[in-house]
């Protein structure tokens, strides 16, 4: 048999392959009847050394497969690929607002302060400095990314928790009303308040609280919140009025459930917990060998120039862009899609905008007209401009009630929080131009442990939701999904 490259390929001498013609020479070299039992001194000899010669074969092996894509992986993919100009996409972080920055007057919050999701989760840090130069307490932003590389989540309301703490810098739940003093009150006048998720406690204002209930005043206000709460407290910011939880960390939130006061005070019924209002954008591994494979190949097209999938595979190939789809009108006329005649439209999600312009400038066809809502101006190389269209996706916030029926035994603690990164997680695999289908997404909780049955299912573009159907996305548009705007109710 003949090992080695052959003419279908590398065939690999095995170890009893080696050790039998390791036994051959010897009788034909030294002895006919020579024992070779692997109980004896030289048949143990010949085992070690077999074993030996084996690995080299395994090294030829992977030398051999190293030089093809298909088989190559790790470090000799890279090499590999690198020929035809492909790189593995690196691992990046998740990346956050953190837009409940609770900061004392005067305080500076430094760049790279931590926070975490609960005491012992995954880890995030602050990017700059942010300052309260104003003279009362305020929340503000700053952007944040994750300690570690990879999808790191972080689903709306779970950073809660300071891991650097800094004087002036509160992890406790506030919330503001909209509108300043004088408040329009009646004679009780209700406010349902949830402090860290606790019972619903009912504040009622009475004549005998207020100078001029017509005309209370935030300190007024205020005062009879204080009064009438445990848990939290409330005071006057400026002619403002603000409820605070008294826990700092894990577990604190605010939320006003309802009661006659809420609308004539502005307050907002979006329950306030953490620092982050909405998901963080999630990071990936190092892009896995299959996957870079996958599109290594795609980006072979890129050797092409003006074709629909030549221009597609340039612009995936650009950093942090995520989808691409092209269309073209091939007609005279206007198309039924608003596209001119001898025109095409990249539709682009993710990416810097003026790499995305260049790229397709160097791309398409000479003369033909490069579509779309967003227009970057690009030199050729003898410097004239040129004006190089293409569009970003409309993003369609998607709203979802839902009540689900648990077998309280096996519901876990966090089912809540499961159920909702499990809708978004699903959401987020939605590509340019798919239409929502109600009920794979109302399938989407029967994952959880425990839940039995899901009664009440409402998804929509509005808040609340009121549609049980279908929803209809256009072909330039995205469906995008937050947990913030996921309301889940367990019966």
């Amino acid at each position: 048999m003949t090992f080695g490259i052959t003419s279908t390929g590398f065939l690999k001498k095995a170890i009893t392959d080696i050790l039998s013609e390791i036994e051959a020479d010897e009788r034909d070299t030294l002895y006919p009847t020579l024992n070779l039992l692997a109980t004896t001194v030289l048949g143990q000899i010949n085992g070690v050394f077999a074993d030996k010669l084996r690995e080299l074969w395994d090294i030829a092996e992977a030398v051999y497969r190293s030089q093809y894509p298909e088989s190559a992986s790790d470090e000799a993919l890279d090499q590999v690929a690198s020929i035809t100009g492909a790189t593995r996409l690196p691992a990046t972080k998740s990346q956050v607002v953190l837009d409940r920055i609770n900061l004392d007057p005067g305080t500076t919050l430094p760049g790279g302060r931590l926070v975490s999701l609960g005491s012992a989760g995954a880890q995030f840090r602050t990017l700059a400095p942010v300052t309260n130069s104003l003279s009362t307490p305020w929340s503000f932003s700053v952007d944040a990314e994750s300690e570690d590389y990879g999808p790191i989540t972080g689903y709306a309301g779970t950073i809660d928790t300071i891991q650097t703490p800094v004087t002036g810098w509160s992890a406790a739940a506030w919330l503001f009303n909209g509108t300043p003093e004088p408040y329009d009150l009646d004679d009780l006048d209700t406010l349902q308040i949830q402090i860290d998720g606790g019972i619903v406690q009912t504040v009622t204002f009475n004549a005998g609280d207020f100078v001029d209930i017509d005309a209370a005043t935030a300190a007024e206000v205020a005062a009879v919140i204080a009064a009438s709460i445990t848990g939290g407290d409330s005071d006057a910011i400026g002619t403002l009025v603000r409820i605070l939880s008294d826990t700092e960390g894990t577990g604190s939130s605010v939320q006003i459930v309802g009661g006659t006061a809420a609308v004539k005070l502005d307050f907002s019924t979006d329950i306030m917990e953490g620092m982050n209002s909405e998901d963080a954008i999630v990071g990936r591994n190092l892009e896995a060998d299959d996957a870079f494979r996958l599109r290594r190949e795609q980006l072979l097209r890129v050797t092409g120039a003006g074709t629909l999938e030549s221009i597609r595979a340039r612009v995936l190939e650009l950093d942090d862009v995520l989808q691409v789809f092209i269309f073209e009108n091939v007609t005279m006329v206007v198309d039924l899609n608003g596209l001119p005649p001898k025109s095409f439209e990249v539709v682009v999600s993710g990416g810097d905008s003026a790499e995305i312009a260049e790229t397709i400038f160097l791309a398409k066809p000479a003369g033909i007209e490069a579509f779309g809502n967003v227009t970057e101006s690009v030199l050729d190389s003898m410097g004239f401009s040129h004006d190089i269209s293409y569009s970003r996706p409309g993003e369609v916030e998607i709203w979802i009630e839902l009540t689900v029926t648990t077998d309280p035994l096996l519901f876990p603690a966090d089912g809540v929080d499961q159920i909702k990164a499990a809708l978004k997680a699903f959401g987020d695999t939605m590509q340019i131009g798919d239409d929502v289908i109600a009920l794979q997404y109302r399938c989407v909780p029967l994952s959880v442990a425990g839940v039995i049955d899901v009664t009440v299912f409402l998804i929509d573009i509005v808040d609340p939701p009121v549609n049980t159907g279908n929803l209809t996305i256009a072909f330039r548009d995205l469906a995008v999904f937050d947990t913030s705007r996921i309301d889940v109710t367990v019966t």
